[in-house]
């Protein structure tokens, strides 16, 4: 009862004096739980959309704010310090928040994705156009994107257990 009294911000109380049916009661717990419901996808599609306005604002940097001499800048701030950054705690919040269940550990694989065409979109692009030449991506940087998803989700979920330890003790 302690719980469902946290969850639902009620009085204990309200919840073991009240006189209400059991309809009204069980009512009010649905639409309750509904509303949280709904206000975790909300808070993951956020969580998602927000990671991917970072990827694509570091591919439209390169094409439309750098020259060839910010280049090496660039790859430093973007791809290897903003970019896996981003991956780790966006991939922190959502283990932290348990998105999507045991399911979000398969999100390594497409943070590892945008991760290598986070490079392929830019430098690789780049040099294509500059020789006239098709490059194959550089299907490594997956693995490297993945692993920083992997640690950021792990040590998220683990603030997490540690979070509901201290409310259980």
């Amino acid at each position: 009862m302690v719980k469902m009294s946290d969850l639902y911000q009620i009085s204990l109380d309200h919840l073991l004096k009240e006189e209400h049916t059991m309809g009204n009661y069980l009512h009010y717990l649905e639409e309750s739980t509904n509303t949280v419901r709904s206000n975790k996808k909300k808070g993951n599609i956020i969580l998602i959309a927000a990671y991917l306005v970072i990827w694509a604002t570091a591919i439209l940097v390169f094409w439309f704010f750098t020259e060839g001499s910010d280049a090496m800048g660039y790859s430093l701030m973007f791809l290897w310090i903003l970019l896996p950054a981003a991956t780790f705690f966006f991939s922190a919040a959502m283990g932290k928040n348990r998105c999507w269940g045991r399911w979000s550990w398969l999100a390594p694989i497409p943070f590892g994705i945008l991760y290598m065409l986070g490079e392929y979109a830019t430098f690789s692009a780049a040099n294509m156009a500059a020789f006239s030449k098709i490059n194959p991506p550089h299907w490594e940087m997956i693995p490297i994107g993945g692993a920083i998803s992997a640690a950021g989700l792990a040590i998220g979920w683990a603030v997490s257990l540690m979070g509901r330890g201290k409310k259980e003790g």
